[in-house]
């Protein structure tokens, strides 16, 4: 979805004529050529002011309804639930092979609270403003234990409900995928960011794996899900439970 990556050019393009400080030529019937201070948020004002209506109205744009608001949190919670299960369900219907399930580093969700209320395109832009790809990964069932093992060490990591685990001082107890334990011969599709499948947030192990892309961003299946269920719900369900 070019456009919105359009906004965000405009958006960094505010930021970076905000913080240029500097002599800007310009000229006029008088002077042909000259060199006058202009006050940097006025170019700003000029430069933004034909794209800016028509941008505040599409950010703008309510397009779900969250009843209850969500919170960030770890091992599980109901801001990362929504968002692994938002990609794990937008992503199984553009990509014919079948996903494990979603994985999204925690970091990578910009806000601690999405409030009760409308959601806009901006809220989600504020959720997710990176322009990250959601992309699959192909793993054994061996290297597959090796990231749940990651997700066990940072205390519970946002993922989809089709897996469920179980954790005790970092580390993996039981863990199933669909409700059947992970097989070490077999072989697992994880939708993931790009960001992670190339070796983000000290994930080095995936970068030799087979992958598939297809252009599609992390943020536009967050939009798809908001859109086509018109209501952001979420709840606890133990997909991840540390055992004391």
């Amino acid at each position: 979805m070019s456009k919105y990556r359009n906004f965000l050019l405009i958006t960094l393009l505010h930021l970076v004529l905000v913080s240029c400080k500097g002599y800007y030529h310009i000229a006029d019937t008088k002077i042909s050529s000259g060199r006058i201070q202009q006050s940097p948020d006025s170019v700003v004002a000029k430069l933004v002011a034909p794209y800016k209506s028509t941008l505040d109205a599409q950010m703008n744009e309510v397009l779900a309804q969250c009843p209850q608001g969500l919170t960030k949190a770890k091992p599980e919670s109901t801001l990362t639930n929504w968002v692994a299960d938002a990609l794990y369900n937008q992503g199984t219907k553009k990509f014919a092979e079948p996903i494990a399930f979603a994985f999204q580093n925690y970091g990578g969700i910009r806000i601690n609270n999405l409030g009760q209320g409308p959601v806009t395109l901006g809220t989600l832009f504020e959720i997710m403003p990176f322009d990250n790809a959601f992309i699959l990964v192909k793993l054994s069932g061996l290297e597959l234990k090796k990231l749940l093992d990651y997700i066990a060490a940072g205390g519970g990591l946002p993922v989809s409900s089709s897996l469920t685990m179980v954790i005790s001082e970092q580390k993996v107890i039981s863990a199933s995928i669909h409700g059947e334990a992970v097989k070490d011969q077999a072989h697992y599709y994880v939708g993931m960011t790009d960001y992670l499948a190339n070796g983000g947030d000290n994930l080095n192990f995936l970068t030799p794996l087979p992958r598939i892309d297809q252009n599609i961003l992390v943020r536009d299946l967050l939009i798809d899900e908001a859109k086509e269920k018109k209501l952001i719900v979420s709840q606890l369900d133990q997909r991840i439970i540390i055992k004391k």
